[in-house]
């Protein structure tokens, strides 16, 4: 498509202005008709919308309306800065190549936020205002199927107030974290429960076995720590039968066993002694003291929630019976306990500084419902005891002792003290 050069045609006389004039309608003739061809204009100026290869709603077309709205079919591109004042809306993937960074600067008076946000159908917002990111679905939900690396001091805070973390279903790791940290994992606010943990455990649920730590002494660290002793965790005026650890179990297993619900097993090597188990029960009141003070308590029920619950005989089994506790010593061999050492089943010390207005016993037993065959029964296998009681120098004539040596002449040689509803008795001993 040519057009004719309308400079030529610019003469100022009566056959130049016409000249002129038929050029400038021979070339918008060929504008109407849409001839083959390119033209070349300095300055394009257009009242009204535009509309290019057929207009947007063709195959390859671009529309530009009146109000300034442009619609391509094909590829926008720009070499430099694109601004949208007024927003983008995108109705497919927003793809950024060449790992070139997505910035929003602005946000809630951020230099450099980030705010990325769903409507209501989705309700996944994404906030970054000063350094902090904040995740938010509306299911609550937010899964990876990538690893999540943290470099904070605190390697993981969870501040929620329903579940701070909650791992569920099956998996080889629900929850790794390495590296150095202060703080791993940090639970804080008030939440109903920590850590929740559901699902299927082919496993350990918590494994400590590849866990080290450097022990310094009572106050240092340990595997498990609640509190320190004289910064204990204060419970308050509780008014409850509360605890630190609870554990509540069932077995139903029909074979010669049993189920532990806590097992401890502590092995030393060297000279140092070894507790596995250990308590310690204060009272460091002012006023009005407890009733209970117990270090330990131990009870086994036989049909506590059941009617004919059955406790099945021994069959011979040295190990077999219903005890509060079983309290055993025991060595191989080949084992030496040397001279001056002490072995024995169960420690009874009593060590009552204080005034004791009330009763004190080293053993206090009761019974209730059936009688007792015996206060002690004796059984052994072959050894048997060499001696019903012993008493060392210690325990002399004098004050304070159950034994006195007061003997009656020509009848005993000594007395054992027996206390018998309210009144003094003697058990003559004779050599």
């Amino acid at each position: 498509m040519a057009f004719t050069d309308v400079a030529t045609e610019q003469h100022y006389n009566k056959l130049g202005l016409k000249a002129l004039c038929e050029a400038i309608d021979t070339n918008f003739a060929l504008l109407e008709a849409g001839g083959a061809g390119a033209v070349t204009v300095d300055s394009l100026v257009c009242t009204a919308g535009a509309t290019f290869g057929g207009g947007y709603a063709g195959a390859s077309g671009a529309t530009i309306s009146t109000a300034g709205v442009g619609q391509f079919n094909g590829a926008l591109t720009t070499d430099g800065l694109l601004t949208a004042t007024g927003g983008a809306v995108l109705a497919a993937i927003l793809q950024i190549n060449d790992n070139v960074a997505l910035n929003f600067e602005g946000i809630a008076d951020d230099v450099d936020g980030l705010q990325i946000t769903c409507d209501n159908a989705g309700d996944a917002i994404i906030n970054c205002t000063a350094g902090k990111l904040t995740l938010t679905t509306s299911d609550g939900a937010i899964e990876s199927a990538s690893t999540i690396t943290s470099s904070n001091a605190s390697g993981f805070v969870a501040s929620g107030t329903t579940l701070g973390v909650s791992i569920t279903g099956a998996a080889t790791d629900g929850l790794k974290i390495s590296g150095d940290c202060t703080d791993a994992i940090e639970l804080s606010g008030t939440n109903t429960n920590g850590i929740n943990f559901t699902g299927t455990y082919t496993g350990n649920v918590l494994d400590f076995s590849n866990a080290t730590i450097d022990p310094t002494g009572s106050g240092g660290p340990c595997m498990i720590r609640v509190g320190a002793y004289g910064s204990e965790v204060d419970y308050g005026a509780d008014n409850h039968q509360s605890g630190v650890i609870r554990t509540y179990t069932t077995c139903s297993g029909d074979i010669s066993s049993y189920d532990r619900g806590a097992f401890f097993c502590t092995v030393t090597t060297g000279a140092k002694g070894a507790f596995p188990v250990a308590g310690l029960a204060e009272a460091n009141n002012t006023g009005t003291g407890p009733s209970k003070l117990q270090a330990g308590q131990f009870i086994a029920h036989l049909g506590a929630r059941s009617s004919g619950a059955v406790l099945a005989t021994a069959a011979g089994d040295a190990t077999a019976g219903m005890y509060g506790a079983w309290l055993k010593v025991t060595a191989s061999g080949t084992a030496n306990c040397v001279s001056g050492s002490k072995v024995a089943a169960a420690w009874i010390d009593n060590q009552m500084s204080g005034t004791v207005s009330g009763e004190e016993y080293g053993l206090f037993a009761t019974t209730g419902a059936s009688r007792p065959d015996a206060f002690v029964g004796f059984e052994t296998s072959s050894s048997g005891y060499s001696q019903l009681f012993y008493f060392d120098e210690t325990f002399n004539s004098g004050a304070g002792t159950c034994v006195t040596t007061d003997a009656v002449p020509g009848t005993q040689d000594a007395r054992l003290l027996v206390y018998y509803n309210a009144t003094q008795y003697y058990i003559p001993l004779y050599r």
